[in-house]
């Protein structure tokens, strides 16, 4: 069950992300967006973080050693994966026209991806480190294997999948926003991105609910969970964001 206490604070929270991201010269005005942000998060996130998830299993351990020694890695990874989400975004929009919220949801969806991709791709300028080419992403592409191919069940298994992908790259943030071997201000940068990954969980979980029995998106979630839990067993541990 995904609390519902979470809407307002994450509304919020975007509000103060356009705040900083119209005021990018501004330090002070990136100074409250970040403090109001982290007093966000922590008071309505973390308090719920065990019943907002719908994950089966923790990341490995040895997951946590390689990204804290690999960050440049880690970081391009990254911004490959918001890239990749917001090409999702425009995917569903072009599979689902039909579906208005849906379709309005996406862009929204779009937009903060992209913003997030270049927030990354700042990152790797300010630390001057060269991106790379997209490698691939063995978790993501093993999950998108599960979605069934008719309609319409495959539009609740696409669905439920982003719910899954979103669930677990926040778990992964709040472990890197943790994790002491980490520079501050890159712990600071991760922490920074738990509210939105937050909302996009919830909105794929209510678009599910919105266009299927509650009873189905459960049951088939419980099962794509199980799946999902199973492909993080059998990671290698790479440095990548779902490595």
């Amino acid at each position: 069950m995904v609390d519902k206490s979470l809407d307002y604070s994450i509304v919020r929270v975007r509000f103060f992300q356009n705040l900083k991201c119209e005021s990018k010269a501004n330090q002070h005005e990136y100074s409250l967006y970040s403090v109001i942000s982290r007093t966000i998060i922590n008071v309505e996130l973390h308090r719920k973080k065990h019943t907002m998830l719908c994950l089966q299993n923790t990341t490995n351990t040895e997951w946590i050693a390689v990204a804290s020694a690999h960050l440049d890695n880690i970081l391009i990874d990254h911004a490959h994966c918001e890239k990749k989400a917001a090409a999702n975004a425009m995917s569903m929009v072009q599979r689902y026209p039909d579906k208005p919220h849906l379709v309005r949801e996406m862009i929204a969806i779009l937009k903060e991806e992209w913003e997030h991709f270049e927030l990354c791709f700042d990152e790797l300028e300010r630390r001057g480190v060269t991106m790379t080419r997209d490698k691939g992403d063995f978790y993501v592409q093993e999950l998108a294997k599960l979605a069934r191919r008719q309609e319409p069940e495959r539009c609740l298994d696409l669905l439920l999948i982003d719910v899954l992908i979103e669930a677990r790259s926040c778990e992964r943030f709040s472990i890197l926003s943790k994790c002491e071997d980490i520079p501050e201000d890159l712990r600071k940068f991760y922490y920074s991105l738990l509210a939105s990954e937050a909302g996009h969980y919830r909105m794929f979980t209510d678009l599910a609910r919105e266009y299927y029995p509650t009873d189905e998106v459960k049951a088939r979630l419980n099962e794509l969970s199980a799946a999902e839990a199973d492909i993080i067993r059998s990671l290698p541990n790479s440095p990548t964001i779902h490595g």
